[in-house]
């Protein structure tokens, strides 16, 4: 029996294009949980927004977050969502649409639309 393909959404990929140009943090959660552990390292270092903190759970295992402007999120969510973002819109316009989202429009998939985004400021 054949391995079927997970489907890749090109809004997601576009998401991780974005957030490849955020920095990049990683901790171990020591006795916290991940989030718990991610808020204290934020705490602790007066980190602005955006940034991407991986946490280290055990040895197989990594949680990602995303430091944004209203607070701590999955960065699964971020990476699908990212257009919700002022601070990703910023890079989105000093990095240029043209060059992050190059290639995404040939990709087959079921998404609806990603030629025009609409940003949200919220």
């Amino acid at each position: 029996m054949s391995k079927k393909r997970k489907r890749v959404s090109r809004r997601r990929l576009a998401g991780q294009r974005v957030l490849a140009h955020v920095p990049t943090f990683n901790l171990d959660t020591g006795n916290h949980k991940p989030v718990t552990a991610a808020r204290r390292y934020i705490a602790a270092s007066a980190l602005v927004p955006p940034a991407l903190i991986n946490v280290r759970r055990n040895e197989h295992t990594t949680d990602r977050f995303f430091w944004g402007e209203k607070g701590l999120f999955s960065a699964q969510y971020a990476e699908e969502n990212h257009f919700l973002f002022p601070s990703l819109r910023l890079i989105v316009d000093r990095v240029g649409e043209e060059t992050l989202f190059a290639g995404l429009e040939a990709m087959g998939d079921e998404w609806e639309e990603i030629e025009e985004y609409e940003y949200a400021f919220v």
